[in-house]
């Protein structure tokens, strides 16, 4: 049986500790037969104060005095509650049923909703999110990048009801410090760490069931520099044997469909599968079947390997040293860079909308300075 606490304040207000360790509200009054009365009001993360506690007795006592007495009266007048949930169930609802769409709801499942989710919309504050914030990195040891992307997340779900007049509120994690991340990835793939790689994904593709799967996306990756995203959108009709070509879509850039080219490492893997596929197939399939695969099956797959082979020892948020799937597109610029391809050039191959994306790359290239240091010593 729940042990009901009086309230310090206010006469005939008292509340009890839920398991969750919040509070349940509820008033005693004695009616006109003077039998004592109890009326369950709320819960605090409904928005339920000790003071909107106290003015509902008041109207009930007020209420009984004329002669209208009606139990209802708490329940009819209370402020409809909006809480973070209701608006995040209005905001997926109204997205479509894509992969991504699915991610972010997943993302608000793992680590918004429990903490956040039944809170009423209005008393979410700035140090809520924060200490939300703090948790993922602290306590779900994830990475900061990862805490910036779900505070984002919260932001985005924040402003979809302001856009919706839901309510007429500030946005708290507007004002919520985000994680300096360095973004800038110097660690690329040797020759000898591709040859590495190959190698290691041939093995695990001969042990699984998965057919070429992982050799021929690691192997369109290393060789057209395209996203992720985009390989794993290719399909047979955007493969041009005939003439070298790849028609690769980049949706970072609003879907900009741009020219990738077949090589001596791709050739033969892609003649093999395109006889095995239909006009409208995905390239990138399980055992070929041209169903398109998602990005979290490929990670699942490929992320222990790269682990494995070249991110032993690195902390999880050493963005610049260890090797993710995105470290194949900068394999492919950086490998151009050595080889002495104009910068415009490898501007163009990697679809960059600005040069100043592509001259990361260019001290790669000042290879008269390195002769002139061995010319000496």
């Amino acid at each position: 049986m729940s042990t009901y606490i009086s309230s310090k304040k206010y006469i005939g207000v008292q509340y009890y500790i839920k398991v969750d360790g919040t509070k349940s509200y509820s008033i005693r009054y004695k009616d006109e037969y003077g039998k004592t009365k109890r009326v369950q009001v709320g819960n605090e993360i409904e928005g339920i104060t000790e003071v909107y506690c106290k003015n509902k007795r008041i109207e009930i006592l007020n209420a009984q005095n004329l002669g209208e007495q009606p139990p209802k009266i708490v329940k009819n007048h209370r402020k409809k509650i909006i809480t973070l949930n209701s608006v995040a169930d209005k905001y997926f609802n109204s997205k479509d049923n894509s992969t991504s769409t699915h991610e972010r709801l997943s993302k608000y499942n793992k680590h918004i909703k429990e903490s956040l989710g039944a809170y009423a919309i209005e008393k979410i504050k700035k140090n809520d999110v924060i200490i939300l914030h703090i948790a993922i990195v602290e306590e779900k040891k994830l990475s900061q990048k990862t805490a910036n992307m779900i505070i984002e997340l919260f932001s985005t779900i924040f402003n979809y009801g302001l856009y919706e007049e839901l309510y007429e509120l500030v946005n708290p994690a507007t004002k919520v410090k985000r994680y300096k991340i360095q973004n800038t990835r110097e660690r690329f793939l040797r020759k000898n760490e591709v040859n590495e790689l190959y190698m290691k994904v041939l093995e695990y593709d001969e042990k699984s069931s998965n057919g070429a799967l992982l050799e021929l996306f690691v192997k369109l990756a290393l060789t057209t520099g395209a996203r992720t995203e985009g390989i794993l959108h290719l399909k047979k009709k955007d493969i041009d044997l005939e003439n070298d070509i790849i028609r690769i879509i980049d949706f970072k850039r609003d879907k900009v469909i741009y020219s990738g080219y077949v090589t001596d490492t791709t050739r033969k893997i892609l003649e093999e599968h395109l006889k095995r596929l239909n006009y409208n197939d995905y390239i990138v399939s399980f055992n070929g079947d041209g169903l398109k695969i998602s990005i979290r099956k490929l990670q699942y797959r490929l992320k222990p390997i790269l682990d494995q082979l070249f991110n032993k020892g690195l902390d999880i948020n050493d963005r610049q040293n260890r090797i993710v799937i995105h470290s194949l597109r900068h394999t492919f610029a950086s490998l151009l860079a050595i080889a002495d391809v104009n910068i415009r050039k490898i501007q163009e191959l990697m679809n960059h909308a600005n040069i100043i994306e592509t001259m990361k790359y260019a001290k790669l290239q000042d290879d008269e300075n390195k002769k002139a240091i061995q010319g000496i010593f």
